[in-house]
């Protein structure tokens, strides 16, 4: 029988208000997914609804994982399964959300989604050996749950960097207050996450991880929601306000020439808009392309990509 309370958990964490906290927070999260799903079908931004149906996923993905995280205290013998399937839950969407993020926006190496991807491979490896292996000495579980969550921590930290580049040029150029209430949510979650899973200890008073942990949780959720959904709009004025290319998002070298679509302002170099954008049209908005299935041709049209000097 496995053991709840090696992996933080206390005796009778789901009972009575915690478990009605945690129900709350499981259905709020459910919500706050639909509304970044339904905010990605009113965009007209392809990179927008792609990052958004991730970070739907994501949330939903959470919701689902905690439930299951919260079902598996009620079946102490089964435990573990739960625990690592409501982890693989989480990370999953997770991964593919920082997928999208750095496909379309800074890129640190890919490290934010090769380490959530690592963590969710982990996390595979965990379900399948507490099937097999349920018995296990309670240390390799702890050892194993410490390197998921330090794979996931590292995901987030540098998650949390990108969101503060990425808000720092947008608009005026300079870190402006929804980036503040995005990164708040973030670090509010990662506060949460390590009160809620540190593997074997259990470092904060008891109240805390039964009440107000899932407020923490919940609080983390809302302020990223608002931050993504009110931010991410200004895609088009991150790439032009730090040069990026949309195509091959590096930087437009100083003195070179920009491409930029008039009708999302997203901006391109000379040679991205050569090969690229005067064929396929505009990656971002895809306005002003028209595909002629008699002929297989594709016209530029009703898109002004203007093209200007440094």
């Amino acid at each position: 029988m496995t053991d709840p309370t090696s992996l933080g958990y206390p005796l009778g964490y789901h009972l009575g208000i915690s478990s009605i906290l945690w129900g709350i927070f499981i259905v709020f999260t459910v919500v706050l997914g639909l509304g970044l799903f339904a905010n990605a079908r009113k965009s007209d931004l392809i990179n927008v609804k792609e990052v958004l149906r991730a970070k739907s996923s994501f949330y939903i993905g959470t919701s689902t994982g905690f439930l299951l995280i919260q079902a598996g205290v009620l079946f102490p013998d089964n435990f573990l399964q739960f625990y690592y399937l409501g982890l693989f839950s989480t990370m999953l969407p997770a991964t593919f959300y920082f997928y999208y993020w750095e496909k379309y926006l800074t890129v640190i190496k890919r490290i934010p989604t090769i380490s959530m991807g690592s963590s969710c491979i982990l996390t595979s490896f965990a379900i399948i050996l507490s099937l097999l292996i349920p018995e296990l000495p309670l240390v390799i579980w702890d050892l194993m749950t410490l390197a998921i969550f330090s794979l996931l921590s590292l995901s987030f930290v540098l998650y949390l960097y990108l969101v503060y580049l990425f808000s720092k040029n947008t608009k005026g150029g300079h870190f402006t207050t929804v980036g503040a209430i995005w990164l708040t949510g973030i670090t509010i979650g990662l506060i949460a996450n390590f009160v809620e899973h540190p593997p074997g200890v259990i470092i904060v008073p008891k109240f805390i991880l039964l009440y107000i942990n899932p407020i923490m949780y919940m609080c983390s959720f809302l302020l990223a929601f608002l931050g993504i959904t009110k931010l991410l709009s200004q895609i088009s004025s991150y790439y032009a306000q730090t040069q990026k290319c949309a195509v091959h998002r590096g930087k437009i070298e100083k003195g070179n020439p920009i491409h930029y679509c008039s009708s999302c302002g997203i901006v391109y170099c000379e040679k991205c808009f050569s090969n690229v954008i005067a064929k396929d049209g505009c990656w971002n908005c895809r306005k002003g392309v028209e595909f002629e299935k008699e002929t297989d041709k594709i016209e530029i049209k009703g898109i002004d990509l203007k093209k200007k000097q440094q």
